[in-house]
């Protein structure tokens, strides 16, 4: 696996991914109206090369090459880094890629708190993060693709520290 900044050619596959993953982990948590034409809007919006996220946005590549996961990120202030989005494919789970993304992520937090948004209803993933040490916050309404969901935040006091316990752990 490599990883490294994303380019302009790879914003088809990761639109692809972003959105097979949508599909596929959030049915049942979102309207099935909404994993149809509203999700391909938004990632179209999303991914498109005006977006501006391209400068934030980390792949890895897989042995063979093609996108296998993605992770954005974006600097809030005192908040610390944002990741505003952490996706592998579905053949490339359990072999340690999304660990690999959240550690890159986590190293350029530094010092800094790392955190994101999970839908409270995404079970498995929460089990992830609480395994890797972050921590939950509270239920909140949240809306996505005009539907109102409960999230919560996820928080890493310190990027580096994450980043640490997850280089030094054995990958599944």
């Amino acid at each position: 696996m490599q990883l490294r900044p994303a380019t302009i050619a790879d914003l088809p596959a990761i639109a692809a991914l972003h959105a097979g993953n949508w599909r596929r982990d959030y049915a049942g948590l979102l309207p099935e109206g909404a994993l149809g034409a509203p999700l391909d809007a938004l990632m179209a919006r999303l991914w498109s090369a005006s977006s501006g996220i391209l400068d934030k946005t980390l792949i890895l590549e897989g042995r063979q090459g093609g996108v296998i996961g993605f992770a954005t990120h974006d600097r809030r202030g005192a908040e610390g880094l944002y990741l505003s989005s952490l996706h592998v494919a579905a053949h490339a789970r359990g072999v340690g890629a999304g660990r690999a993304l959240i550690a890159a992520v986590a190293d350029l937090a530094g010092d800094d708190p790392l955190w994101l948004e999970v839908l409270c209803g995404n079970h498995p993933t929460r089990a992830i993060y609480r395994n890797w040490g972050g921590i939950e916050g509270p239920a909140f309404a949240d809306e996505m693709l005009g539907a109102l969901v409960q999230s919560c935040r996820v928080t890493w006091p310190a990027g580096k520290a994450l980043c640490a316990r997850l280089r030094a752990e054995p990958c599944p």
